[in-house]
């Protein structure tokens, strides 16, 4: 059965009300908007759930266990279950902000993920605000109980969530976050990508998709397959040149393009320093007499230097 939802709209406020019993993982509870009047007021103490904002314009100041936090333009800031605090508007500049306020059994770390740890319940955003806001938008408008609507606004959430995640790194680029995933993960994921786009790829690109620094994604590679990320994307291109010379008709031109060079004469350079063999030659004896498996062998048989990083 779909979710119940109150809508609440005024002329300065606008807000979700999501009425769901506790689940796993992480749902929404509210959000919304509100452009607030001078020296509005709002007591959080005691709030279940995690209420996050994002500051759209102006300033105001955020009051936790006795301490007083000015706040403006371009931050964020949460109040956490329990806690004693409470926030109000600027009496010159009041604020405006968008919000949502979230649930689950995988909320807190979420927030940790997004810097909001122990003590801390502001932040610079290094997201663009409007992101924000246009996120708590597209929820607003679809306030009918249906399932789609529930979906999206789940979805949203997530977005929502995973841009103050994307904003607390977006200030360093983190050479490793081995807390979220495991050294295998990322391996896994660099051999796929490379598997993928070895034509195309360079291995400074994987690196930066997967979120990794280059040295540090070289010495997982190191670690757990014994070769470096350039040799891994190297046999990528073995295999694929092994097959097409193989297998197909296809010239000795296309399959250099293919497996990423755009001079066959390059192409053919590196198959015979790889295998002491030109390519051409290789195909006349997978033709030959020879079975594949001794012309399998010609490969395996044949080591070529190292790639480069």
């Amino acid at each position: 059965m779909s979710e119940l939802k109150y809508f609440y709209e005024t002329k300065r406020w606008r807000c979700l009300h999501f009425q769901k019993p506790p689940m796993e993982g992480l749902y929404l509870k509210y959000c919304g908007v509100e452009e607030c009047l001078k020296g509005q007021y709002f007591d959080a103490t005691g709030r279940d759930a995690w209420h996050l904002h994002v500051i759209l314009s102006g300033k105001g100041s955020l009051v936790v266990e006795n301490k007083e936090n000015k706040l403006h333009f371009g931050q964020m800031f949460i109040t956490k279950p329990g806690e004693a605090c409470f926030y109000y508007a600027d009496s010159v500049d009041p604020w405006s902000y968008c919000w949502m306020t979230f649930d689950g059994t995988r909320a807190e770390k979420f927030v940790q993920k997004a810097g909001f740890v122990r003590g801390v319940n502001y932040l610079e955003c290094h997201a663009d605000t409007n992101q924000f806001y246009r996120m708590v938008e597209r929820i607003l408008k679809n306030p009918e109980m249906s399932l789609a609507n529930d979906l999206m606004s789940q979805g949203i959430l997530l977005e929502y969530v995973a841009l103050a995640i994307q904003s607390n790194y977006s200030e360093k680029k983190t050479v490793h976050r081995v807390d979220e995933y495991t050294a295998d993960d990322y391996v896994r994921r660099a051999m796929s990508l490379m598997e993928s786009n070895y034509a195309t790829v360079k291995v400074a690109d994987v690196a930066d998709k997967i979120g990794l620094n280059r040295s540090y994604l070289s010495s997982l590679f190191k670690k757990n397959l014994g070769i470096s990320p350039q040799e891994y994307l190297l046999q990528c291109r073995m295999k694929s040149t092994k097959y097409f010379l193989e297998k197909t008709d296809i010239s000795i031109q296309e399959i250099a393009k293919y497996v990423g060079y755009g001079d066959p004469m390059t192409f053919s350079k590196w198959f015979k320093k790889e295998f002491n063999i030109k390519p051409t030659e290789y195909r006349k004896l997978c033709r030959s007499k020879k079975t594949e498996d001794n012309c399998g062998r010609i490969i395996s048989d044949t080591e070529g230097p190292e790639g480069e990083e």
